[in-house]
């Protein structure tokens, strides 16, 4: 799928990249001319590992090399790891560790067969499209990991540090996961004429027992999604029209909420979130 990734239509990823940080976050992952090439993190390759299992499991060999369980310490270990990533770089795949193969593979089974889970997991998987949006006179492409569109479903899979739907709610608005589903809903009205009913983030955790949460954007916050897509794509436009990319800029620093003991954002601790990043 590199074909995709490189293709220079906006995607949801750019636009969180610029919504959720600076417009010179932005430029640096993906106007800079001499930008090093994105390396994802082992987490990122965990939930992409699951997703190919659970969305494409024909490409899984043409993606992925499993690693033999071995010893890299020892001769011998070093050996069958070298042998590994041989065939990786032949077949320009990803060499994952074993573990993560098993770990992966019993996520993607007991999403697939999970009662609660399984029904958003019957569709279309990784599809791309792309289209120009009128709008705003830009073009655009989405890849969806699974699309259920005579139930007017449009889902998306998203490891995450915890499936609690109270702290996964709150790691998805800092990630930007509104702005994508407003994205890929419009992708998706392009792609078959109507909204989905249904835009879904299915959370699961990559530890046992793998709890995992549908997560239906509601209307409401789907609408601040599309809010926060139009900023966002009109900064990249007025960006790219002065070739200035600015960072955090100068501000006053008030003093926070949680300073008074009796405010009610100190019932959360930033440790609660169980952010991940992905």
């Amino acid at each position: 799928m590199k074909s995709y990734h490189d293709h220079p239509a906006i995607s949801s990823s750019k636009l969180k990249k610029i919504a959720c940080g600076t417009d010179l976050d932005y430029w640096a992952a993906y106007e800079d001319p001499n930008r090093m090439p994105m390396v994802p993190s082992d987490a990122m390759r965990q939930g992409s590992l699951v997703d190919c299992l659970i969305t494409e499991p024909q490409n899984f060999d043409r993606k992925y090399v499993v690693a033999p369980k071995c010893d890299r310490r020892t001769k011998a270990g070093k050996a069958t790891w070298a042998e590994a990533q041989e065939v990786a770089r032949e077949r320009c795949a990803d060499l994952v560790p074993e573990d993560w193969h098993h770990t992966a593979k019993l996520i993607a089974n007991k999403l697939l067969t999970d009662p609660v889970t399984s029904p958003y997991l019957q569709g279309q998987g990784q599809e791309p499209h792309f289209w120009h949006d009128k709008e705003h006179d830009v073009e655009c492409r989405y890849l969806p990991d699974m699309q259920i569109p005579d139930q007017g479903l449009l889902v998306d899979l998203k490891k995450s540090r915890s499936a609690n739907p109270a702290h996964f709610a709150r790691q998805a608005f800092s990630l930007g996961y509104d702005i994508q589903g407003a994205h890929y809903a419009e992708g998706y009205r392009d792609k078959y004429g109507v909204y989905p009913e249904k835009v879904v983030l299915l959370a699961y955790e990559w530890v046992w027992p793998f709890n995992a949460s549908v997560n239906i954007i509601s209307d409401e916050l789907l609408e601040v999604g599309r809010d926060r897509r139009e900023e966002a794509i009109c900064r990249l436009k007025e960006c790219r029209g002065i070739n200035e990319w600015p960072s955090w800029g100068v501000h006053v620093m008030e003093a926070p909420r949680w300073h008074k003991v009796d405010d009610p954002a100190n019932d959360t601790d930033v440790s609660d979130l169980e952010l991940e990043g992905l």
